[in-house]
Formats: structure tokens, sequence, C-alpha cells
């Protein structure tokens, strides 16, 4: 069974592609600034996730093999997608 289950949330999956296409495309720090700005309402959470989001935007394993990795330390993919904040406006 893919780590999505039998009914996948698309706003999930495109959160995790686009998340690690901007991240990965230099927009890292500006993404940074976008999430941490104190004016985001995503930003006290991010935060408290900082690490574990950064650490999934920055793999490069198969998602079955992060999801596994995650599922080790109490967390799923599938749950942490929503840690991705998302961006509003221009970053």
């Amino acid at each position: 069974m893919s780590i999505w289950g039998n009914y996948p949330n698309y706003q999930d999956i495109a959160r995790l592609e686009y998340g690690r296409l901007l991240w990965n495309s230099g927009a890292r720090s500006r993404l940074l600034a976008h999430w941490l700005n104190p004016e985001h309402p995503y930003a006290e959470r991010f935060r408290g996730k900082r690490a574990l989001v950064e650490r999934i935007l920055e793999s490069s394993l198969p998602d079955e093999q992060l999801d596994h990795q995650l599922q080790a330390e109490g967390h799923s993919l599938r749950s942490m997608m929503r840690e991705i904040p998302p961006v509003f406006g221009s970053i």
C-alpha cells in the first residue's frame, strides 16, 4: 500500500512535491524568512517542527523509506505534510 493510503489527499502530496522543488531550487532562505515571519499565522507552529520539516524537505530518500524512518520516530510522512506551512502571496 502507498504511504498515502486508499484515499490520498492530493493537497498533501502537492505540498510535499512543491515544497521540495522550492526548497531545493534556491528559495530555501526566502521560504524560511517567510515562514519565520512573526506575522505568518503558522510561524509558531513551524518553529516547533522546523528541524523535522527541514529534514523532510532536504531528504533524498524515497517517500516509502522516509515514511518508515519517520514512523520509527512516532511520526508519518502523511501526517507531517500538514506541518509544512503554506506560502501566502509571494516570497
